[in-house]
């Protein structure tokens, strides 16, 4: 991860416990190698396609590619994933990315989300927060703040990061989200997967 700070409490333990064994920071973390040894449209196959004949668009999800996971600076990491929705009415397409938080210690709130695009620093207002507190029996004990953080992704940085795949290259496109404090959490996408996912909205045909 790219100096980011999080002052969450010093649970950093328990939480090492609870994503399972230790990972790599997040942020620096190089894209696993079982994506990089895929191509795009193998990863294409293992998008999660609804085409419900109900609804008035197709949605798209990477989540059954590759489940994502790590732990930096106390904050673990759950999953990443990105969904896709293709308007049957040829009104283009919406693409959200998703992220699971797990850490100890005061609320934040997730305010903006940094992402690298071919333009410079762009920063996004996250469209969702969802947060909850696992039960506590003891009122003494600090719990666990559970958060999902999504946010819509305008589609030039989605090509841009698909643009980006190059054949065993293990380099994240990395974004970052940060909080009411100002400190925030690098994760990094993985440019295979989104080309995957690109390439699966591309093909698909009403």
């Amino acid at each position: 991860m790219i100096a980011p700070k999080i002052s969450i409490g010093s649970a950093g333990l328990a939480l090492l416990l609870a994503a399972g064994a230790a990972h790599a920071s997040v942020g620096d973390k190089p894209v696993a190698s079982a994506l990089v040894k895929m191509t795009p449209d193998q990863i294409a196959q293992r998008i999660d396609v609804r085409d419900d004949p109900l609804e008035d668009y197709v949605l798209f999800s990477t989540k059954p590619v590759h489940r994502k996971g790590g732990v930096t600076n106390g904050v673990a990491v759950n999953d990443g994933f990105i969904k896709a929705t293709k308007s049957r009415g040829g009104d283009g397409v919406t693409w959200r990315v998703s992220y699971d938080f797990t850490y100890f210690g005061a609320r934040r709130d997730v305010t903006t989300v940094h992402i690298r695009t071919s333009d410079g620093l762009l920063k996004i207002s996250p469209s969702a927060v969802r947060r909850w507190t696992e039960e506590c029996v003891d009122s003494a004990i600090t719990c666990s703040q559970h958060m999902t953080v999504e946010f819509e992704a305008p589609e030039r940085v989605i090509r841009d990061i698909a643009a980006a795949y190059r054949p065993g290259d293990r380099t994240p496109w990395r974004l970052r989200f940060k909080d009411d404090q100002g400190d925030g959490v690098t994760v990094g996408l993985a440019p295979v997967e989104v080309a995957g996912l690109v390439g699966a909205v591309d093909s698909w045909k009403p």
